[in-house]
């Protein structure tokens, strides 16, 4: 359920980057044939295709500030949704911050076509404050419900949501602006907004904060969970502790890195696949979907290999995070420097996009899982913190590629684009190999009651106990 909501949220995270190709009229580019000669076949006249049928006169600077607009919200609610999650539990937190999303989402259009480009970035801004919750809230929970060698296998499959989302909503949105019905790109919204608020109806139902309060949860599983995550007494957040940890500014820079990488292809990736590669609206979608494909399912496979890692004791937590961390940014840093150079090589360049965010996935299985290495107490806050700083890469990203690239769109305004994000990558990643570490913070285990330590200690050997004695039965 939570893998589901991570999509849903997404998936109106990231519609209106496919919509907003459909809703402005652009401009005919004059000097296509000039820089995009080399494309194979591919005319000017490809250039100019669907700029007639927008709705909304709105120049590259608009339309940069409307995308970048959802984070400006977005960034305010990580921290306050962290900290809630913590003492209130996650299960409300994530579920409503998804439903209002949805509210705000359906809205959108009425809101562009009544108030123009100021209401539709006011609602934007209004959808990031109700998703800002979601990522540290999933977090707070991942900490509650799995045991510590699963953790990055479930918490990444859980965060990898979002990829899906993102591979569902693209060709979707690409196909329902493509219908006749209302302009087309109205149901890009109302689509996913119908879909979040079937998810919230299943989710209040099925899923509770903790396996301490789940009535149906079988005893054996909630001691084996409870004994591996053991069962917090709530204390103040220790601010400073956490707030002056180099160990925690090593996680904040790396998701820096990524957030400005990802977010300039969220936002950026289909005004690239048509400006410059001259895909029409439906392969725009599908194929903008495509390196998003391989970021989920690399995910999934880099988190099942770094828990099989850590659990066979082949690397520690910490330089397991620097691997998967190293692989998630420097490998993507050196795919944007090949795809500056591929030119309107149609081929090479998805292929290359799709690969470097296949490999972009490892980050799952790395700075994004140390939250709950070093302080799982904390894990929702701390996620709040990083998530909050990482998000200014949201709305400054599409505003600094659009000062960066103009209307006609040059290769080297783009060739541009792509080394700067490349080099950010690169340096990020520096910063956390040499400044990350998995091991668990001291300021992390003043949580701990002696009494309920006692407790857990005891279901430890309990459990051990009792496999010991089945293994013996069966020798016998």
């Amino acid at each position: 359920m939570g893998f589901l909501g991570l999509a849903s949220v997404y998936m109106m995270r990231i519609n209106l980057s496919v919509a907003i190709v459909d809703m402005v009229r652009t401009p005919p580019v004059d000097n296509a044939t000039s820089f995009f000669g080399r494309s194979g076949g591919t005319s000017a006249s490809n250039s100019t295709e669907q700029c007639d049928n927008g709705e909304f006169d709105w120049d590259g600077e608009t339309q940069g500030l409307i995308l970048g607009a959802f984070f400006w919200g977005y960034m305010v609610t990580q921290i306050p949704g962290g900290i809630l999650a913590e003492k209130y539990g996650g299960k409300y937190v994530l579920g409503l911050g998804i439903l209002l999303t949805d509210f705000f989402s359906v809205l959108t259009p009425l809101a562009a076509r009544q108030g123009g480009a100021n209401a539709v970035i006011v609602m934007r801004v209004l959808t990031g404050l109700a998703e800002g919750v979601s990522f540290p809230a999933a977090n707070s929970m991942v900490s509650k419900w799995v045991p510590t060698f699963e953790r990055t296998t479930i918490g990444a499959f859980v965060l990898a949501g979002t990829q899906f989302g993102t591979v569902i909503i693209m060709p979707l949105s690409g196909w329902l602006c493509s219908l006749e019905f209302d302009n087309g790109w109205p149901l890009a919204f109302y689509v996913p907004g119908i879909i979040g608020v079937i998810w919230f109806t299943f989710w209040v139902f099925l899923v509770f904060d903790s396996p301490s309060v789940h009535p149906r949860i079988a005893e054996d599983e909630k001691r084996y969970i409870l004994a591996s995550t053991g069962i917090k007494k709530p204390i103040p957040t220790p601010w400073k502790s956490i707030l002056t940890s180099i160990h925690l500014w090593a996680i904040l820079v790396a998701h820096l890195g990524h957030s400005w990488g990802l977010s300039m292809l969220l936002t950026e990736l289909p005004t690239y696949m048509k400006t410059v590669l001259h895909f029409d609206l439906k392969a725009n979608g599908a194929l903008s979907a495509l390196p998003y494909l391989a970021m989920w399912l690399f995910s999934i496979a880099f988190s099942v290999t770094a828990d099989a890692i850590r659990k066979n004791k082949i690397l520690n937590t910490t330089y397991t995070r620097k691997v998967f961390t190293t692989i998630g940014l420097l490998l993507p840093a050196c795919g944007l420097i090949g795809v500056s150079y591929t030119g309107c090589d149609r081929v090479a360049t998805i292929t290359l996009l799709t690969v470097s965010c296949g490999f972009n996935g490892a980050i799952y299985s790395g700075f994004l899982a140390n939250h709950i290495d070093i302080a799982s107490n904390f894990a929702g806050t701390m996620m709040g913190v990083t998530n909050c700083v990482a998000s200014i890469c949201g709305f400054l990203a599409p505003y600094i590629v659009n000062l960066i690239v103009t209307e006609s769109g040059s290769l080297d305004q783009w060739q541009t684009v792509f080394f700067l994000s490349a080099g950010i990558y690169a340096a990020t990643n520096l910063f956390y190999v040499v400044f990350g570490t998995g091991v668990e913070q001291p300021w992390n285990k003043i949580n701990r009651d002696p009494i309920l330590e006692q407790r857990r200690n005891e279901s430890i050997s309990s459990m051990t106990s009792s496999s010991s004695s089945d293994q013996s039965s069966k020798s016998k």
